[in-house]
């Protein structure tokens, strides 16, 4: 049996041992190729798509998964399972396994294995690309965009206020709305974030494929 994966970390003792966690779950002898990128082409053919990005990426609409394999996988991993709330995230996310980075090999193996059985069953709906129809992804709005756009350049909270005619009030608001849209938690994530996607991203609510995961 041959196991295809996507997997988004390049560190060579990770994809150790997660090939190791899934031959022993199917079969001693079961195969596992790691496929190259995250594009379509690769998506269509992987039973298991691992992620490891900044959580921020999770709340937008990432267009490749509109060739994933039916019955595929997806897996997170996350500082903290218990933190993540996948039911506010875009329809093609909500049914991927969440594991904390901080888990134990049995957890992993565990969580793996019931989504693996849960994936097999005839009776799950799987994610179908007419899903993305009416997705509430998170996206910015336009002042949210110029506001981001002078931070991104270095403009203090006063600067910006005084070039868009707003109350510094104002920005505070706008900037702390999209680290609550993105569940960005104080200010190393917010300019991490900042400066990991770009405006034009961020105000689309689509990661361009080639910026993907």
């Amino acid at each position: 049996m041959e196991v295809k994966i996507v997997c988004m970390d390049e560190n060579y003792y990770f994809r150790l041992g997660i090939a190791e966690i899934l031959k022993e779950l199917m079969l001693p002898g079961a195969r596992v190729t790691f496929l190259t990128g995250a594009h379509a082409h690769s998506l269509q053919q992987a039973d298991l798509n691992i992620i490891n990005v900044s959580q921020w990426r999770l709340f937008m609409c990432q267009p490749a998964y509109r060739f994933r394999k039916p019955g595929s996988l997806l897996l997170v991993f996350t500082e903290s399972a218990n933190d993540f709330k996948s039911e506010i995230l875009p329809v093609c996310y909500q049914a991927l396994t969440v594991i904390g980075r901080k888990e134990t090999i049995r957890q992993v193996r565990d969580k793996i294995a019931r989504a693996w059985l849960k994936a097999q069953d005839e009776g799950t709906k799987t994610y179908l690309p007419s899903d993305c129809v009416g997705c509430s992804y998170s996206r910015i709005s336009l002042v949210q965009l110029q506001v981001l756009s002078f931070l991104k350049k270095g403009k203090s909270v006063r600067q910006i206020a005084q070039s868009l005619d707003l109350s510094i009030k104002t920005i505070y608001a706008h900037k702390y709305n999209v680290m609550k849209k993105f569940d960005l938690k104080g200010e190393k994530e917010f300019y991490s974030f900042l400066n990991d996607l770009t405006l034009l991203e961020l105000y689309k609510g689509v990661v361009e494929e080639k910026n993907a995961f």
